[in-house]
């Protein structure tokens, strides 16, 4: 099995890299989100990745223990017990982070990074930044991490800081986690995409410290929080409108002295669901009462359920509609993905970003036509045009992975 896998994979990458490679020399970054719990529900696991797609996995996510500042698993049966599938012959897999670091020896361009934090856990990163030792704590041991599990960078998502006072705490663990973090890896941040949040960052201060910005360029709009079904990843917005759109937030990044290549455009690999919608229109009232949290997204690749299916492309922005169940569904299609992988490459952008993996269409061995990524990366000219920087594979004290050849 492990040699049908890496062959497919050699005969994929090698397909793709005898596209031709544009005269510019500006190489985009193409990043996803993988989540450790996907293993469960959705029976999504690394190699299930086009890797010859992605220039960065994100690893999702790495805890805090509140009571040290320490990271820590969150899933320890799943990061480092988990049997997973060898894709090398001679070598036995246990866990995630194994596959995945057998996956970045087959593609030397593929960087790991390890996310801290995620939805829920602004409380955890209160704590950290409030006391010096458990600051000091948290640095030490993100980077011990990086050097025991196989990591190329370390991702901090921080969703979000509450006032000024934290934002400048969030400079001051950047700047001790650069300080810290050997020069080879990345420090990166997952952004926010509303202004209340942006204000209380010190955008600049940040910069100086991260190799590039993940902006979160979704959520928009949802059945718990939006008064009428509206588009939650929409390209651009309309006219006198004050709706957030992906424009907007990448001009407000750029207007506080973010260079284009350090922006990363988020774009979600899943659609927003409203429930009691009785018709197939944005701007309609829909049932607040009805939701529910576990009912409220949906992946990609379950929209095909809903029988009408629109586009905006002045927006750019897809919407699906189930007369049966009254559901209305806003995400991002293949034509979404194609005009903004071409809004990147016109601004010079440093390329995409998608949460989570598991909502891609993808068909093995080769990628779907209406894969998210795919369409993305062709518009960039291919993935001759995606970052080539390579990641490493030497982590002489590493007792996790000593098992595997680097």
């Amino acid at each position: 099995m492990c040699h049908r896998l890496v062959e497919k994979f050699q005969e994929r990458l090698h397909h793709q890299t005898q596209q031709t490679v544009l005269s510019d020399d500006h190489k985009f970054k193409t990043c996803v989100y993988f989540t450790n719990w996907a293993v469960y529900d959705k029976k999504h696991f690394p190699n299930h990745l086009p890797i010859e797609y992605y220039t960065h996995i994100f690893y999702a996510f790495i805890t805090i223990d509140p009571d040290t500042g320490n990271v820590k698993l969150s899933d320890k049966w799943c990061d480092l017990e988990l049997p997973e599938e060898s894709l090398l012959p001679g070598e036995t897999v246990h866990g995630s982070l194994q596959q995945l670091y057998q996956m970045k020896k087959l593609n030397r361009t593929l960087k790991v990074i390890m996310s801290v934090g995620g939805w829920g856990t602004d409380h955890l990163f209160d704590a950290v930044v409030a006391n010096k030792q458990k600051l000091q704590n948290f640095v030490y041991s993100s980077v011990e991490f990086v050097e025991e599990y196989g990591f190329d960078g370390i991702d901090i998502d921080w969703e979000y800081p509450k006032n000024a006072k934290q934002g400048q705490r969030f400079v001051d663990l950047l700047r001790l986690m650069r300080e810290r973090l050997p020069p080879r890896y990345s420090l990166t941040v997952a952004a926010p995409a509303g202004n209340a949040n942006i204000h209380n960052l010190n955008i600049s201060d940040m910069d100086q410290y991260l190799s590039f910005w993940n902006l979160m360029c979704y959520d928009f709009a949802g059945q718990g929080w939006s008064q009428k079904t509206a588009f939650h990843s929409n390209l651009f917005g309309s006219n006198g409108d004050n709706e957030m759109n992906v424009s907007d937030i990448v001009q407000t990044y750029l207007s506080k002295g973010v260079i284009p290549s350090k922006l990363v455009v988020g774009c979600p690999m899943y659609g927003r669901v409203f429930t009691g919608v009785n018709s197939c229109k944005i701007g309609e009232a829909f049932d607040k009462q009805s939701s529910c949290d576990s009912n409220d997204i949906i992946n990609y690749n379950e929209i095909d359920s809903f029988s009408e299916q629109h586009f905006d492309a002045r927006k750019v922005g897809a919407y699906a509609y189930d007369s049966k169940s009254h559901r209305l569904v806003t995400y991002d299609n293949d034509q979404s993905a194609k005009i903004k992988g071409n809004f990147v490459k016109s601004k010079g952008l440093g390329g995409g970003m998608w949460w989570d993996s598991s909502g891609d269409k993808l068909a093995s061995p080769a990628p779907a036509t209406e894969s998210l990524v795919v369409n993305f990366v062709d518009q960039l000219g291919g993935v001759r045009q995606l970052d080539q920087s390579e990641n490493c594979l030497l982590y002489p004290q590493s007792k996790y992975l000593k098992n595997l050849k680097p």
